[in-house]
């Protein structure tokens, strides 16, 4: 995450109406953030309180994209009116972006100006939208600076935040799970499945670098049985997915079944009382929701399914991250709705549980 302010690290907030420094080319905040209005806006940011030859900059953005209508923004990041970063954004969501200077290259001074070039922004009135004549391409909610002694390495995950663009509903946490080594806790090696990866979406890539992404269309799959044999991945990653799947039993003892010993199942769900909003199906949003979830019935599944001693729950997580409770209920969600389980497999114990 946008490191918290401190004594080496500063952080400024644009989801209120003055964020702490100078900047031009904005709209005015919203509660999620503030919208370059037109093709460039800057930023300065002030230098003499950090501390080390390197700073980092984490820049939390989100583009104004709308499917096949305007599918990406570009935007030119700029350093003191030089450009030093090309983006391509092409989610909605939330992403962190992270830019690293050399104090000893930057102009003698306390501060540096960060420009966002977005030549591709479009009005809302313009794609027949709404009435709204604001010139949108980029949306920022927060800016973090830190101070550090050594430039962090290429193989940092920083560098690699909102680069990857998983699913709809993964890429809402992907960065911060990045950031606090969720990721690298466990997925612990290179083999790795992502059961229903691609989702709604054509263009998502698996979870991780390196991991095979399974749907229906996947070569040898039958929709019952993995073509992997048996612990031979390090993880098995499902976002979304296990609610559209009638015979769960079956889909969950299939993923235990090729992971190794030590591998994890990591699979989220929507939370039947943040997405659904009701007790049992059917669901408004999505009538393909075969079950509703609470985290006590998604652990149940996984009790059902799986041998006693043959796994062990390593996290559980109701995750409402930007979860906007006011909306109304026939309003769709807005934000996180999901439940989270990470389940270790373990070799089976000698002895067995006593009736």
């Amino acid at each position: 995450m946008i490191s918290s302010s401190g004594r080496n690290h500063l952080r400024f907030d644009f989801t209120r109406a003055d964020p702490g420094l100078p900047h031009a080319g904005f709209s005015g905040a919203e509660p999620d953030g503030t919208w370059v209005d037109g093709d460039y806006a800057e930023v300065t940011l002030p230098l003499a309180k950090l501390a080390g030859r390197y700073l980092l900059v984490q820049v939390e953005v989100l583009a104004f994209v709308i499917d096949d209508v305007l599918p990406a923004q570009t935007v030119h990041v700029m350093l003191n009116g030089g450009e030093i970063d090309d983006w391509t954004l092409t989610q909605n969501t939330f992403r962190i972006r992270a830019l690293v200077f050399d104090r000893a290259e930057l102009p003698p001074g306390d501060s540096l100006t960060l420009g966002f070039a977005v030549p591709d922004c479009k009005s809302p009135a313009e794609l027949h939208l709404n009435n709204d004549t604001r010139r949108l391409g980029l949306k920022i909610r927060a800016i973090g600076i830190e101070g550090m002694a050594e430039r962090p390495g290429r193989d940092w995950p920083v560098h690699q935040a909102g680069r990857r663009m998983v699913g709809s509903e993964a890429c809402k946490t992907w960065d911060e799970r990045l950031l606090s080594g969720f990721w690298g806790r466990y997925i612990t090696g290179p083999a790795v499945l992502d059961i229903g990866f691609r989702g709604y979406e054509g263009r998502a890539q698996p979870i991780v670098d390196g991991a095979i992404g399974i749907d229906l269309d996947y070569p040898g799959y039958d929709g019952r049985t993995l073509p992997f044999a048996d612990n031979s991945q390090d993880a098995v990653f499902s976002s979304h997915c296990l609610e559209h799947i009638p015979a769960y039993i079956n889909a969950l003892q299939d993923w235990h079944r090729v992971t190794r010993i030590g591998g994890h199942l990591i699979v989220a769900v929507p939370s039947a009382q943040l997405y659904e909003r009701r007790r049992r199906p059917p669901s408004v949003f999505n009538d393909d929701h075969q079950r509703f979830y609470t985290p006590s019935s998604l652990l149940a599944e996984f009790e059902a399914a799986l041998p006693p001693n043959s796994y062990r729950v390593r996290f559980l997580e109701e995750n409402d991250r930007d979860y906007k409770y006011d909306i109304g209920l026939n309003d769709h969600p807005h934000g996180c709705f999901e439940i989270v389980i990470v389940v270790q497999k373990i070799k089976i114990p000698s002895w067995k549980l006593i009736d």
